[in-house]
């Protein structure tokens, strides 16, 4: 409709210079993957897994499939396990029966009804963003056979290589009916940016990069009686751009660009030629050798024991007499603070029980996981800026080299962007943003409460959880906050490439007769520098920010709220929203 109307106001030369460029004589060319583009920079080069619908949308349908989970049963069975599935199957059987056994209890809370409930939909509807996405990921990849491989290649290897080629032929291979069906279920299942197969495959070699990418389109490597899942077919614009990456990958490999790095074996100091993906695989290595902490993880657990026992307490405290506390036994204590002996009473109180204690424990966990997740991003960024220092390389027993060439700076700009991109990112960024979305809705929850009755605000128990709520809460966004800032400030840290034109400085000083090679690369190394700080961005928690709109809808409710509450207690009026973050 618009070409058409747009097409009354086309004047002759625009039509004829249309038809001139289809008219144009095309020749056959390629992309040269010994240069770099702006993406290498930013890091769009590594793509990641993207949600195959808005925001909205995958809300909406986490919102259905959790209210209507017996419905989507098998859904939910595809996207964890049996096992897993069937378990909150029975935990959301259960919160129908305290439902129903909520208006029978008169000493039953809201905050014990509808805690669990929303705790139970906002879980599911991160869990469907998670697992809705759309992956850049190739499945043709290098066959593996070994069983100790990751269940992706198996899977994919009993799918486009069920027919293994000898010397003499080709002769079938006998593959077990239950793997088959069991890998078909995970092949159906939707991809996750957690996934690196693309990665992992290129470190094995340039031969397993290219087998893969051959093998699929070979003939008769079939496995009879199986059907792909739609999951696993590729548009002609994912294989292209599937080509794209890999090619840029491959140019990347042992057996093209390489650097002479320092490596210590045994504290013997020696030299090899060796790739981005090499040096990145070294350093994945000692990522993961790296001891995680606990304190997180404790922490969750306290919280998530304090949000349980909450409600219990609160009854005991409401109905406790200090005066009487010395005459009161365990048997009197426990009736306070259950309630007296009631089938439904107890009942609906171990229901809610068990699921507070389930939901709030996987949601804690949740953001452990994401905590660990931003941790290992700052341990990245930690051995990134150790590779140009020869003691630091030395003593986290990495790779080493100089900026002392263009080449070796591109190899570098190559590494920090395959490192910023390494690991899981949507995924994290999904909770993260339901985490500051909770800790949002909590902060307004408690403005309002406090400019409505300040005065009884501490006799409500829902109130007291959602206080905890909102430390806990806080805690874990502080931690974020800090850890993503630090590896912000690890990456985008220039003092790297100074002190390398300090050293191009003193060779220019020590041979002279280099002089001129050695502008030219200090002159790229201060374009290097100009571009990171250009194409580099301060570190922000990946809230409400990503729409504009509704962040800054948002950001005027919550300070109004919390305008009106100090504005109360101060007696004079405060305007928090118009201040600039």
């Amino acid at each position: 409709m618009c070409q058409q109307i747009g097409a009354y106001d086309q004047q002759v030369w625009e039509k004829s210079l249309e038809q001139g460029m289809d008219c144009k004589p095309k020749r056959s060319g390629h992309v040269k993957p010994d240069l770099i583009d702006v993406d290498l920079v930013r890091g769009s080069t590594f793509g990641k897994a993207k949600p195959d619908s808005p925001w909205t949308a995958l809300t909406r349908k986490g919102l259905v499939r959790v209210l209507l989970f017996p419905f989507f049963f098998q859904w939910w069975i595809q996207v964890t396990s049996r096992s897993i599935s069937t378990c909150i199957l029975l935990l959301y059987f259960m919160q129908v029966a305290a439902a129903m056994l909520y208006v029978e209890v008169p000493a039953a809370s809201a905050s014990e009804q509808l805690g669990p409930m929303c705790l139970m939909l906002l879980l599911g509807t991160v869990h469907c963003q998670i697992v809705s996405t759309v992956s850049n990921r190739s499945p043709s990849v290098s066959p593996v056979s070994s069983s100790s491989t990751s269940p992706a290649r198996r899977r994919r290897y009993v799918l486009l290589f069920a027919q293994e080629e000898n010397s003499g032929g080709a002769k079938d291979t006998k593959v077990n009916p239950r793997e088959v069906e069991h890998l078909r279920i995970e092949g159906s299942r939707p991809a996750s940016d957690t996934d690196d197969t693309m990665w992992e495959d290129l470190l094995q070699g340039p031969d397993s990069a290219s087998t893969g990418s051959s093998d699929s389109e070979g003939e008769g490597r079939y496995c009879p009686g199986l059907t792909l899942p739609p999951s696993t077919t590729l548009s002609s614009d994912d294989e292209n751009l599937q080509q794209g990456q890999l090619s840029w990958l491959q140019a990347c490999h042992p057996s093209r660009d390489r650097v002479s790095a320092i490596i210590w074996e045994q504290g013997e100091c020696k030299k090899a030629d060796m790739s981005v993906l090499e040096i990145s695989g070294i350093i994945l290595t000692r990522v993961k050798v790296v001891e995680q902490g606990m304190g997180y993880l404790a922490l969750g657990g306290l919280v998530t024991a304090t949000l349980v026992l909450l409600p219990f307490g609160f009854r005991l405290a409401q109905r406790l007499d200090m005066t009487r506390l010395s005459s009161l036994s365990l048997a009197e204590l426990a009736v306070m603070a259950v309630g007296p002996p009631d089938a439904k009473t107890y009942a609906f109180l171990f229901i809610t029980t068990v699921e507070r204690l389930c939901l709030t424990g996987l949601f804690f966990f949740m953001m452990c996981v994401a905590e660990r997740t931003y941790k290992q991003r700052l341990v990245f960024a930690k051995l990134f800026n150790h590779i140009t220092s020869a003691r630091k390389a030395k003593k986290s027993e990495i790779p080493h080299f100089r900026l002392k060439n263009v080449q070796n700076i591109k190899m570098w700009l190559s590494l920090r962007s395959f490192l910023k991109r390494r690991g899981p990112q949507r995924s994290v960024d999904v909770i993260v943003s339901s985490i500051f979305l909770l800790a949002l809705s909590i902060a307004f929850i408690l403005c309002t409460q406090l400019l409505n009755s300040h005065h009884t605000f501490l006799d409500s128990e829902t109130n007291w959880e959602l206080m905890v709520w909102g430390s806990s809460l806080i805690l874990f966004l502080l931690r974020l906050a800090t850890l993503g800032s630090e590896t912000n400030c690890k990456y985008s840290n220039v003092s790297v490439l100074l002190t390398e034109q300090i050293n191009l400085y003193l060779k220019m000083e020590k041979k002279p007769n280099k002089k001129e090679n050695l502008n030219i690369v200090n002159n790229v190394l201060k374009l290097a520098t100009k571009l990171m700080k250009e194409l580099d961005t301060p570190f922000r928690l990946l809230g409400l920010t990503v729409n504009p709109l509704i962040y800054n809808i948002t950001r005027v409710v919550i300070l109004s709220a919390v305008s009106a509450v100090v504005s109360d207690l101060l007696g004079f009026n405060i305007r928090l929203w118009k201040i600039k973050p």
